[in-house]
């Protein structure tokens, strides 16, 4: 697992807006968890490879550890076949949206500090929709990974008092 993590001055600036569709029938952005919640988007190719599947299955295990964070998952599946994917995913415990043209990808695979091909993402952001730290690669399935973004989301909870963690947790 390859982690970039944003410059303060490219966490400073919001990141890309979107309005995608989503499974449910409604129309999910960015801004409408802005202030509220932190975001962990899951950017998938598909849902034909066994990797994006498992990556589904995983955010879906830790979905109460997400809400404990005050964490939103968004799953974005890119390509042609987005839309029609979208059917097969009504049941997941998270917004699944289509970026059938791969505009919301490449939007944000232009964030980063070296070119990525065509394998799953994710970007954490803040509650204010800063760009925190991002992973690119096939690794979804790994328990690490969880561990990781829930680090993540407890280090912006300390930087931001107010927005609800005032001290440091403690280690279990």
């Amino acid at each position: 697992m390859e982690w970039f993590r944003f410059s303060h001055l490219r966490r400073d600036q919001p990141a890309p807006a979107f309005r995608l569709p989503s499974a449910q029938g409604t129309v999910v952005a960015p801004s409408d968890y802005q202030g509220r919640r932190n975001l962990v988007l899951l950017l998938l190719p598909d849902l034909e490879c066994p990797a994006c599947r498992a990556a589904l299955r995983n955010f879906s295990a830790h979905r109460e550890e997400y809400e404990e964070q005050a964490a939103q998952v968004l799953v974005i599946l890119t390509g042609p076949d987005a839309e029609a994917a979208l059917g097969e995913t009504k049941d997941w415990p998270f917004p699944v949206l289509a970026d059938p043209g791969g505009a919301v990808r490449q939007a944000y695979t232009a964030l980063l500090p070296v070119p990525v091909g065509e394998e799953p993402l994710v970007f954490v952001l803040d509650r204010y929709r800063g760009p925190q730290v991002a992973l690119a690669g096939r690794d979804l399935d790994d328990p690490s990974l969880h561990r990781e973004i829930l680090k993540w989301l407890t280090f912006f909870e300390i930087q931001c008092p107010e927005c609800g963690a005032p001290e440091w947790p403690v280690e279990a």
